[in-house]
């Protein structure tokens, strides 16, 4: 393991920049976030960078639930999102979300899991029927608030494995 980090930190990281990107489409902030962190990227360039992202998928969110088109493609893809939605209506994670209500929306939106982040955190806000000048920014302060989780996880393994390459 430390050898496959060692080569993507001495491969990867003069060009990391371009596949940041679809590495954070592709495997979600998480597997961005970590890994640009791993390879050496500082808080200070991570954090925004991440934010705007999850930032700019909100309006996509909120248009893929507001609107179907007559096309196929958008039909069969909106039938996948409402089977996706109704089993999250009746999951006991959401319903225990929507007792918290809008500190849901942020707790829904920071947590580096499957099936959380921007997608759920927009599914909520409007299950929870908030306007979006609320739900916009109880979801940004989630992207800050996962990203901050992130960050110290990061930071976590980082020394572990500092830690363990001193002892070997």
């Amino acid at each position: 393991m430390v050898d496959a980090i060692l080569y993507l930190k001495n491969n990867l990281a003069d060009n990391f920049a371009v596949y940041f990107i679809p590495l954070y489409i592709l495997g979600g902030r998480p597997a961005a976030v970590l890994s640009a962190q791993l390879l050496g990227y500082k808080i200070f360039l991570l954090l925004p960078v991440v934010v705007m992202l999850d930032t700019l998928q909100i309006p996509l969110f909120y248009h893929l639930y507001d609107t179907v088109s007559d096309r196929l493609f958008i039909k069969k893809f909106h039938q996948k999102s409402e089977k996706r939605a109704e089993r999250f209506r009746q999951s006991k994670f959401l319903r225990r979300l929507q007792l918290l209500g809008t500190p849901g929306v942020v707790t829904i939106t920071m947590l580096p899991l499957k099936g959380c982040g921007m997608w759920s955190g927009v599914l909520l806000s409007k299950l929870l029927k908030l306007p979006k000048q609320i739900s916009y920014p109880l979801m940004i302060a989630g992207s800050v608030l996962g990203c901050v989780i992130l960050l110290g996880a990061g930071e976590a393994i980082i020394r572990l494995v500092g830690s363990l390459l001193i002892n070997s």
